[in-house]
């Protein structure tokens, strides 16, 4: 039974010497930004101007930054809902999974006032210089 405790005990104070946060928050992008009579992502996207070779994709990333974690890696041609820009970045929304497209995100209707994105669908940040506008 001591060794139980005392495992115990080793444990917590590990943990309690652990970094509270692993991992970088994704910023959501924000949606409804032009207004409760547009879409709340006015806009849909395609990545493209990527070599379509063996490894070549575009990073998905949890700020608008190089810096910043990569949280996920998306294919030549993927179609992305374009929502908040910042600068040089472009902050999306894109479904992923078997089951899941585009039109399951929930951005294709106005909202009374702009929100950061909450889901269903992934969302994050990329190069804009890597989306070509497909329409909005």
């Amino acid at each position: 039974m001591k060794r139980i405790g005392i495992a115990c005990l080793t444990a917590l104070c590990l943990l309690g010497n652990a970094p509270v946060h692993s991992q970088e928050k994704v910023r959501a992008p924000m949606v409804g930004l032009e207004g409760p009579e547009t879409d709340a992502c006015p806009g849909i996207g395609r990545v493209n101007g990527l070599e379509p070779r063996k490894g070549d994709f575009l990073r998905v990333r949890a700020e608008a930054n190089d810096a910043s974690t990569v949280t996920d890696e998306l294919k030549v041609s993927t179609l992305v809902w374009l929502c908040e820009a910042d600068e040089d970045w472009q902050g999306i929304v894109y479904p992923k999974g078997q089951f899941q497209e585009l039109g399951d995100c929930r951005v294709s209707s106005a909202l009374s006032a702009p929100e950061p994105y909450e889901g269903p669908c992934q969302f994050g940040w990329v190069q804009a210089k890597y989306v070509e506008l497909v329409t909005g």
